[in-house]
């Protein structure tokens, strides 16, 4: 199981999310490009397209050009991940909370197959779509896997939900969580660690 950074990106700066401390656009390539010498692939979570749907494109892109990046950037409508695609993402992440129907979903996978579907949860499955939210996490991944989608991305707390259907659909898993939870999730067939706290991760290796 390898371990991917998370890394957000808000306003015209990068932040990382254990110090919090910004980095300038100059910052922003430097970065990236140290962790390509240290990790396969690089988590990248736009809290300005996520919460304002108003995504720093530019930006990622030069993440994207020095190390494969999943790129979550709010992903509304099914033709948005033509411009994740085109800032360069390895992957376009589509995430429950602001897709806003599994009808986009279809729609993204029919413009792009470098789709990761990530479920995002508080005390259930988050979502406008009544066909999403609150279902259980198999039902959810049967469709998902029935629409072609061949990654996803779960909190810790659906792990245990998610490699259960991995079993079953043999979609790829990613995880997102603390880096001390890095041997259970191997155990559990996890594919990738999404590491928030990579910053730790840093100091140790």
């Amino acid at each position: 199981m390898i371990v991917v950074p998370y890394v957000t990106l808000e306003g015209l700066t990068i932040l990382d999310k254990i110090s919090g401390r910004g980095r300038s656009r100059r910052e922003v390539s430097e970065l990236a490009s140290k962790l390509s010498e240290k990790f396969e692939r690089l988590y990248l979570a736009d809290e300005d397209g996520i919460v304002k749907n108003k995504p720093q494109l530019d930006l990622a892109q030069a993440v994207c050009d020095e190390i494969p990046t999943l790129y979550e950037c709010g992903v509304r409508f099914s033709n948005n991940v033509i411009d994740v695609i085109t800032a360069g993402a390895d992957k376009a992440v589509v995430g429950t909370s602001t897709i806003s129907s599994l009808d986009e979903v279809r729609g993204a996978f029919m413009l792009s197959e470098n789709i990761t579907f990530k479920v995002d949860y508080r005390d259930g499955i988050l979502s406008f779509d009544p066909d999403i939210a609150g279902r259980a996490f198999l039902d959810l991944a049967r469709d998902v896997h029935e629409i072609g989608i061949a990654e996803i991305v779960v909190p810790s707390k659906l792990a245990k939900d998610a490699a259960a259907a991995k079993k079953q659909f043999g979609f790829k898993l990613g995880v997102i969580a603390s880096i001390s939870e890095r041997q259970g999730l191997d155990a559990l067939g996890a594919d990738y660690l999404v590491a928030e706290d990579y910053g730790r991760l840093d100091g140790n290796e």
